[in-house]
């Protein structure tokens, strides 16, 4: 149980290391930079000490695909994170989950439980409730369309979304002796396409800020991905997985509210009860 404690820490530790760096005025590509060398170099030490590491160029192909998603899905987390509130920027992020498992019943005819498809029922009116105010800025919110305040929100679901999907395929093709190059290749992928998006942009180096949240961000999914590697394998998945997906998200919850106070509606505190909920039920298998 104390490795699944430290998987929840160490997601909470990197989801407020995103708050704190949208509200400090860091740059996006810059933490994400750091985050990402840290990551990489971090996984290709775990690789080399524990295994798993054979090449394959199905595990290439899922590392580039999931890399790039990453990608995606954080520059817009972390755009959504300038203008939105952060119970409600998370409790989305959480809900892209639904995604690997509409996948795995559509695509690889996985028969749902009953639970999960409650779940599944209940994911448009969470997005409802949850969708009252996107941003904290009414301003913001008045002055532009509504596909443009919506479109880093789908972003970024869709592209968690498919990165995790990536991680059950690699359970579908049979890479467990590739399991950790496929962590390295996805992070190291993300990694070049940050590089390279600094360099079109000739965005200048990471400031002091941005190296300490995206080091820390890096550290906190380093010991979420080492220890929850690790507890997956020794507790039940029916316990792991509820309790990791719902875990994280209410601490997050709670510590971003007590370091920046951030007020919701009723309404949105109603949408974030029940996607907890909801995300419980989907993840339990």
């Amino acid at each position: 149980m104390a490795f699944l404690l430290l998987s929840i820490i160490g997601t909470v530790i990197a989801c407020v290391a995103y708050k704190a760096s949208s509200e400090s005025g860091c740059r996006r590509l810059q933490h994400l930079l750091v985050e990402r060398f840290i990551t990489t170099v971090g996984f290709i030490c775990i690789g080399f000490a524990l295994g798993g590491m054979q090449v394959n160029f199905e595990v290439v192909c899922l590392g580039l695909v999931a890399g790039l998603c990453l990608f995606v899905a954080r520059v817009a987390l972390l755009k959504m994170l300038e203008t939105g509130q952060a119970p409600v920027i998370f409790t989305f992020w959480n809900m892209s989950l639904v995604i690997p498992v509409l996948l795995s019943i559509f695509l690889w005819h996985e028969k749902p439980a009953t639970w999960q498809i409650i779940g599944l029922i209940l994911v448009p009116g969470c997005f409802l409730l949850l969708g009252e105010h996107v941003t904290k800025n009414k301003n913001w919110h008045q002055e532009h369309p509504l596909w443009k305040r919506l479109f880093p929100i789908l972003l970024c679901v869709l592209g968690e979304g498919v990165f995790s999907t990536c991680f059950k395929m690699v359970d579908v093709y049979h890479l467990v002796e590739s399991r950790n190059l496929f962590l390295v290749l996805f992070n190291l992928f993300t990694l070049v396409a940050l590089v390279l998006t600094t360099r079109i942009q000739r965005e200048v180096p990471p400031r002091r800020w941005e190296y300490t949240y995206g080091a820390l961000s890096g550290l906190g999914f380093i010991i979420a991905g080492t220890f929850g590697i690790i507890a997956v394998l020794r507790v039940p998945g029916t316990v792991f997985f509820p309790v990791v997906a719902a875990g994280s998200l209410v601490m997050t919850l709670f510590v971003t509210h007590l370091i920046w106070r951030q007020k919701i509606s009723m309404t949105q505190k109603i949408g974030i009860g029940l996607s907890i909920v909801v995300i419980v039920l989907i993840s339990m298998v």
